[in-house]
């Protein structure tokens, strides 16, 4: 039950925040040949690992896979359908171009944002921002998730062996109420292939950040 509580908390944090709405991605059809390959009954499975942030060690892991199991049309583009099919979340995916990965939500209306976008080589300007409930000593206020993407052509190694070469790594960063830095969530995005390593860290009160949890693709079923 921790697992699938674990799970869907993280979606909540960055799949289902209500991001800043914009004007959208535009008109036009998405491209076919983008970041993510977006068909119907596409597959990803992964290894979902926790960790004492104390001491680093793996406390606990299970699996979940991610399927394109539908599409809608929304502002001209066809966003697709991945389903969590431990929580029953879904991640509405768009290759809004051949290096731009766009999202949809609708927790206080649609709105339309930017997920993940090829390196831009700026360590220190966020691509894009969006306000966030965050909880801190039993209090809610609303606090900031930033963007970042000046990552690129990033070697990954996962765990089974596999290397993923020019792999693309985006950060987002959870800042409180008083502009702390509190949970940073970092992306490895292979073309073609999709998500293969999601990494989730909090930082203690000294700012270091700590391994928390981490999905680990172990296979995928594309067509």
């Amino acid at each position: 039950m921790f697992n699938l509580l674990l799970a869907a908390s993280l979606f909540t944090l960055f799949f289902s925040c209500s991001k800043s709405s914009g004007s959208g991605p535009g008109a036009g059809a998405n491209p076919v040949n983008g970041l993510f390959p977006l068909i119907i009954n596409n597959q990803w499975n992964y290894r979902l690992k926790e960790y004492d942030t104390t001491t680093g060690n793996v406390i606990d892991s299970s699996n979940f896979s991610l399927t394109v199991t539908g599409q809608t049309t929304a502002n001209g583009v066809t966003y697709y359908q991945l389903l969590n099919n431990v929580t029953g979340s879904s991640l509405w995916l768009a290759n809004l171009t051949t290096t731009t990965v766009g999202s949809i939500d609708s927790v206080n209306g649609i709105n339309y944002f930017t997920l993940f976008v090829e390196g831009t080589g700026d360590s220190t300007q966020s691509i894009s921002s969006w306000p966030i409930n965050v909880n801190t000593s039993g209090s809610s206020c609303i606090g900031s998730e930033k963007l970042y993407a000046y990552y690129a052509d990033t070697t990954l190694i996962n765990l089974d062996g596999t290397i993923y070469t020019n792999s693309i790594k985006n950060d987002a960063v959870v800042y409180d109420c008083s502009d702390k830095k509190t949970v940073a969530q970092v992306f490895f995005v292979k073309q073609g292939v999709g998500l293969v390593r999601y990494s989730q860290y909090v930082y203690d009160a000294a700012g270091n950040h700590l391994l928390q949890l981490a999905w680990v693709l172990e296979s995928e079923t594309l067509h």
